[in-house]
């Protein structure tokens, strides 16, 4: 077990230093040459795919929370509150996928993966009040 945490924290680690390092001689959202023959998506930026994860990180134990509170409030009965609940789970499976593979966002231009990454930011500002409204009993 302790094997295994020290790997998960050097893995951690080097993550870390990976993603830090050699940005402080640049402007901030230019890549170096070696860093641009390293990512490969001429219309997906590295930034773009941290912020869609970033996003993901908080919006996946929101929507959780979410299901959980709708489940035992009975909102499973509310259809639109259903539906809004369907979209985020999809939104965050897509958001997965894609960071994952961000050649599968095609030819997508810069400025609309910007609105593609904001409108995640706009979901994960809304689950607070979805879940403030699942947390009371549903009442038809």
């Amino acid at each position: 077990m302790k094997k295994l945490f020290v790997l998960m924290m050097v893995l951690v680690t080097a993550l870390s230093l990976a993603a830090c390092g050699g940005r402080d001689t640049q402007e901030a959202g230019e890549m170096t040459t070696t860093e641009a023959e390293d990512w490969p998506y001429k219309n997906v930026t590295r930034e773009q795919i941290q912020a869609i994860n970033d996003v993901l990180t908080e919006l996946e134990p929101l929507y959780n929370e979410a299901v959980t509170l709708a489940q035992k409030n009975g909102w499973e009965e509310d259809e639109l509150t259903v539906k809004e609940l369907n979209t985020v789970y999809m939104l965050i499976d897509a958001g997965k996928y894609g960071a994952a593979n961000p050649s599968d966002f095609g030819d997508i231009s810069k400025e609309d993966m910007d609105l593609f990454v904001e409108q995640y930011q706009i979901v994960l500002g809304a689950m607070p009040d979805l879940i403030a409204r699942v947390s009371e009993i549903y009442e038809k």
